[in-house]
Parts: structure tokens; sequence; C-alpha cells
């Protein structure tokens, strides 16, 4: 059943509808044309061999809670990102297979090639092969469920210095894997398509509205806290962390121990640490000692007990993060101030324990989730609303909120 919202009179509140795919959750805002959040929601699921469908029923869900926040809203364009590599395979009939994520360790690896994606279709060709024959398209995460809302079947480059972290003609014929199922590249930012007729019926949108293409979640989360300068770092905190730094090519070169990646903008690079169980690890304690309620209120009862066992898995986060800071101060690259983007940049209480024990400056901005800020960038400047994807992401760039370790 399709959603529907009341319109009153004349009023609306022109928006864009930005949403990114999560490891355990899908996230959904509402973001206006005066570059400020209007409604957000993050609806849960769990990773199954059925995750694709579960992405879109959260998307359903998400939609539908956004407009009951905020009823006047009118989305003008729709930009999807997501984590990756990850993997949705799509019939000829649009019967859609089972994932490969990211963190699938199902994977057919080759000493020397740099592909993310291909270790996966790989496997899935060998190990699935009659499901990989009948498959059509194999997507990321992102452009399957911006397919399912109307887009062409596109594979959205960050840039073109991503082409070998993707695949190319060479690269899949090591692999085995067939390049014709593979979606053909567009530049991120690209409009890729429109909602469709059926999926403006089921979600509640206008049919006809652009949907624009975005990159991996990473990506959108650097563009989201503006980490697209030189020296600008994004800590992207939520089940899993990411730390890092807009640098320049020479520094990028000399990168021992951490992973090296173009950014952006030709010239500039990318150095990042991963840390793949971050807050996954304090998830894990929840579920274990069986606590739910307030958040706050559960860390403040945690905090309060530095013996426990959940005071002790907070340590252990904050000392992960030390540690991949360690790794950068190695590298020549002190880090003292980090843009934080996710779920763990809502929590205060946290914000402080982690920047104590750290000794990180940690800049909370108000949009937090940082991917859906990076949405909104690309979708702003494809409209025209904005000259470039910079000018954008200096007004959606507020600052909520600073955290300076304690000086005690």
């Amino acid at each position: 059943m399709g959603i529907h919202h009341i319109s009153h009179g004349s009023t609306t509140l022109e928006s864009i509808l930005a949403i990114d795919i999560g490891t355990s959750s899908l996230k959904a805002a509402f973001i206006g044309l005066d570059f400020k959040q209007k409604a957000f929601t993050r609806e849960m699921y769990s990773a199954d061999t059925n995750i694709a469908h579960q992405w879109e029923a959260a998307l359903l869900q998400g939609i539908q809670r956004l407009f009951e926040a905020c009823p006047f809203a009118k989305p003008i364009a729709v930009c999807i990102s997501a984590n990756g590599p990850s993997l949705v395979p799509v019939g000829v009939d649009g019967e859609v297979g089972e994932s490969l994520l990211w963190y699938d360790r199902r994977t057919v690896t080759i000493e020397g090639e740099k592909s993310f994606f291909l270790p996966h279709a790989a496997f899935f060709a060998r190990d699935c092969s009659e499901q990989y024959e009948r498959t059509r398209f194999l997507f990321s995460a992102q452009e399957w469920l911006s397919f399912k809302m109307g887009a062409e079947p596109v594979t959205v480059l960050p840039q073109s210095g991503y082409a070998e972290y993707y695949w190319n003609d060479e690269q899949c014929a090591l692999f085995g894997v067939d390049r014709a199922k593979l979606p053909p590249f567009v530049g991120m930012g690209e409009i890729i398509g429109a909602v469709s007729k059926e999926a403006a019926r089921r979600y509640g949108l206008t049919q006809g509205v652009p949907i624009v293409g975005a990159g991996p979640d990473f990506i959108m989360a650097l563009i989201g806290v503006g980490a697209i300068e030189t020296g600008v770092v994004c800590d992207r905190a939520g089940t899993s962390e990411g730390i890092n730094i807009c640098t320049d090519h020479e520094t990028a070169v000399r990168a021992v121990g951490l992973r090296v990646l173009p950014h952006i903008k030709d010239g500039l690079w990318n150095i990042g640490g991963v840390i793949p169980r971050s807050g996954a690890l304090f998830d894990d304690f929840l579920k274990k000692n069986s606590q739910k309620g307030d958040y706050s209120e559960i860390l403040r009862g945690i905090m309060a007990d530095e013996q426990g066992e959940g005071f002790s898995t907070l340590e252990t986060m904050a000392r992960d993060v030390k540690a991949v800071l360690k790794t950068f101060e190695q590298n020549g690259l002190s880090i003292k101030e980090m843009r934080v983007s996710g779920g763990q940049g809502k929590s205060r209480l946290w914000n402080q324990m982690k920047a104590d024990r750290t000794g990180c400056i940690l800049v909370i901005p108000e949009i937090v989730d940082g991917e859906l800020a990076g949405d909104a960038a690309l979708t702003f400047t494809a409209l025209g609303q904005t000259r470039t994807i910079e000018e954008a992401v200096s007004r959606l760039f507020r600052i909520k909120e600073i955290f300076h370790p304690s000086t005690e």
C-alpha cells in the first residue's frame, strides 16, 4: 500500500530526500532549501540473506515517518548513498538474489588487484553459478535502491581515479566476471533517472522527481562534514568507524599502515584508518545485557560504574580510536581535531569521554549524519541551487557543539 500525505492549501516545504543505507540501519532526512535538516529517521534491520528487501522496507517505513514529522514536505529530488563494497544481484525477471555484503568473507582474492567489488562478484560467479547466469545486473546497494525508485541501471564512480578500485575490462577477465553484468559508470552527482509512477505511488513521492547519483558512504560523509580541503579530518563513527584526512599526493604516497584512496578532487587523496567494529562493540554489550531505553540514561549508568563491563567496552572503543590516531602520527599526520559524522556523535557523554581519552577535539555538526549532508550537497549542486559542491558544503556545515579534552 502506498504512502499518502495531505497538502494543506498551498503550504509546502520543498526539500531534498537524502537516504543512506548503513550496516545496521537506514537513515533518511528531509533537508530544506535553506540547507537545514527538517526531519530525520533511523530504521533498524538485521543482516541476513534478504537484506536488500529489508532496505526497501526500511525506506518505506522511513519515508512514512518523515512525512509524519514534516507533513508539508515536498521532496524535489532524491539521493541515496550506502556502505560498500556490497553487491545486489538482480535477474532478468527482476528477482533479487542473496546480497554480497562488504563484510562478507565469501570472496576470491587475486594478489595485487585493487578492486573492492570483483572479489565478491568472482565468488558469486564461481560458487553460485546458476544464479549468476540468471543475473542481469550486479548493483551496488545504493544503485539498486535508486533503480527500484526509477533510476537507470548505473554505477556511480566518485571520480575517474576510482575506476581501478571498482573494475575494468582487464580486471573482469582476470576475475572471470562478465563486465556486462556490471552497470556502466556515471559520474557522482549526475541525475541518473526520475521517480517512476510505481515508486511515486508506493512511497508517496511525486512522479518525475530527479534521482541524483551518490558515492559510497565514506565519500559522502567526507563531503558532508567538509573534509574536502587539505588537512580537514572526518571521524565517521557508527557501527564501524573510519578516520579520514584529506591530504596531498606527496603525503599520501608515503603513508604506511593506512588506507590510501583518491579524493573527490583530482590531486587530493584520502588517507584513512578503519575500525571495523566500533559502535558494534557497544551494541553487542547492550544486547548481551538486555539494556534498552533512553540512550543517555544507559550511558550515564555505565559511566558511573568504572569497574563494569560497559565502561570497559567504552574504554576499548576509545583505545581503538587512539591507536588509529597513533598510526597517523607515525606517518607525520598529527590529528588534533576531528569533525564527527554518524550515530556516535549524537551522545554528549560519549563525545566528551572520547575527547578525554584520545586527546582530540571533536566537532559535532548540526547535521551529524554526514552521509545525508553529503547527499544533499550533491543534489543542491545537481539542481543548480549551488554552483559547486564546495558552496553547498559551506552552507550545510554548521557547528552544533565542540568537545575539548578535559584539562583535569
